[in-house]
């Protein structure tokens, strides 16, 4: 399976751009099970679909400018990363694309005055194993 199998194409006009007034007259897409019936009402309408023992889970979370675009210090080719999760030491967990051309050592300039230097996760000297060094014999 390759990362690019869950890019997918997401018209802009499709995304809210500030929250709908009033707050509870927000869009809600229910999706029977057993059916796989597809039905679109809106949020006050989901006491209908509750029963005795469901369990509700509100997600605070927020949306951080994640995604970022640049071009290799080496080549100039184009480079894309996803940052998944800030390190207590300050650096960054993310997912590159292309991943197979982006080793340690190397250095991507997201603008005139940022850039990335990419670093070796610390877990793969430690603890990573070859995934073939039992397979493979003299």
């Amino acid at each position: 399976m390759r990362t690019d199998d869950f890019d997918y194409h997401l018209p802009t006009e499709l995304i809210a751009q500030s929250p709908i007034e009033p707050r509870d007259s927000s869009r809600l897409m229910i999706l029977n099970r057993d059916s796989g019936a597809i039905e679109h009402r809106q949020f006050p309408d989901l006491l209908e679909y509750l029963e005795s023992g469901d369990v509700m889970v509100f997600n605070q979370s927020r949306v951080i400018p994640a995604r970022l675009y640049g071009h290799r210090r080496d080549t100039g080719s184009k480079a894309e990363f996803l940052l998944i999760r800030r390190n207590a030491d300050g650096t960054w967990q993310a997912m590159a694309k292309p991943g197979r051309r982006l080793r340690p050592g190397v250095v991507v300039n997201i603008d005139d005055q940022k850039s990335l230097h990419l670093a070796k996760d610390p877990l793969q000297d430690s603890s990573g194993q070859d995934p073939l060094e039992n397979h493979l014999h003299n």
